[in-house]
């Protein structure tokens, strides 16, 4: 029998309702949530007082750049069956805390603080390294984070091109707003 769309949907909500009921019952206030939710708010805090308030709209945009790119990679994973998140801070299909929140707050601080190129690259190869061998797989002991056809080295390559990508997005953008005036 062919599916149909109202086939596809109704598992869809079937599945949806699944989701939270887990959510509520075996995530929410375990200590993997505390973990997320303590160093999402910690992130952004840091964020706050690190943040180069004269730089705000350039910070803002490479954020967002990061955490466009990071929704999209990360909703493709998810949907083609390459990793899925069984804990999470909120009840949302894809986690919000890390790609949203954590890595672009990192990204941001590494662009602030690194601007020339040469160190820049060194500290974005240093933070893909920690994200990819360090962080995903505390991640997975966490369960946070569990992957089912992705390696962690895998990850490795697109946290630095993340990374690069955007400041010459930036930069670019910069020079064009200079030539503008």
């Amino acid at each position: 029998m062919q599916p149909t769309w109202q086939d596809i949907f109704d598992l869809a909500k079937q599945s949806r309702d699944m989701k939270l009921e887990y959510w509520l019952n075996e995530n929410l206030f375990t200590p993997s949530w505390w973990i997320l939710f303590v160093t999402t708010i910690g992130a952004f805090i840091i964020w706050l007082v690190l943040l180069d308030k004269k730089r705000i709209m350039e910070m803002l945009i490479y954020g967002f750049l990061v955490i466009y790119i990071a929704v999209i990679a990360d909703a493709i994973g998810v949907a083609l069956l390459l990793w899925h998140y069984p804990n999470t801070l909120l009840p949302a299909p894809l986690i919000v805390e890390v790609h949203r929140v954590q890595m672009p707050i990192i990204y941001m601080l590494i662009y602030q603080y690194f601007p020339a190129w040469k160190p820049f690259l060194i500290a974005v190869t240093i933070n893909a390294f920690i994200f990819a061998f360090i962080l995903e797989p505390a991640l997975v002991w966490l369960n946070v984070y569990e992957p089912y056809h992705w390696k962690h080295i895998y990850s490795f390559l697109p946290y630095i091109m993340i990374a690069a990508g955007f400041k010459l997005t930036v930069n670019k953008l910069k020079q064009m707003d200079q030539n503008y005036k």
